[in-house]
């Protein structure tokens, strides 16, 4: 409503951007739910993304068991060449798994970032970055006993025994010949 105080008339008028917004919400109801698909996809693929992130994060870290005085252990350097043969482009990068203090860390990373020198002669060098996040490991002692606990209790694979079912009867007749 508009009151016009030179002649007292009230004048019933739209504000413009009363109008506008009508005209948008009108828009958006007709397409709906066109505009917020995309906003739903991320969020529905938004977790997995996190997950999958994670994932490659705990395969690619070098863990304090693959060091030894902060020098990389053999194992920690065929570690590091299998991460850098096999790791696919967009996830190759290396986690250090921290050390009880900062120059054991920084021992760390420069040991890891030497083997990597060593091992990459042309090409780009992985990111090299700095976890506190352990990698899930067990005993190698007790994936021995799981291992060889599966083996134990694994039949032996056999067919069964022939019983004759599934042979096709000797009076069975073609649908043609039926007429």
């Amino acid at each position: 409503m508009f009151f016009c105080g030179n002649c007292g008339w009230a004048v019933a008028q739209w504000p413009t951007t009363a109008k506008h917004n009508s005209h948008v919400d009108f828009a958006r109801n007709n397409v709906w739910p066109q505009p917020f698909r995309g906003q739903d996809a991320a969020s529905t693929v938004a977790p997995f993304e996190i997950m999958k992130r994670n994932g490659w994060r705990d395969n690619n870290t070098v863990g304090s068991m693959l060091f030894e005085n902060n020098r990389l252990t053999e194992a920690g350097r065929l570690k590091v060449a299998h991460l850098l043969a096999s790791t696919p482009s967009n996830y190759r990068m290396i986690y250090v798994q921290t050390g009880a203090n900062q120059e054991e860390t920084l021992a760390r990373v420069q040991s890891v970032q030497s083997t990597v020198s060593t091992l990459v002669t042309d090409g780009q060098m992985p990111a090299i970055n700095i976890t506190s996040v352990a990698p899930s490991s067990s005993p190698g002692a007790y994936q021995n006993l799981v291992h060889r606990a599966i083996q134990k209790t694994t039949p032996t694979p056999r067919l069964p025994v022939f019983s004759g079912l599934a042979t096709p009867a000797q009076t069975s007749v073609a649908p043609q010949d039926q007429q």
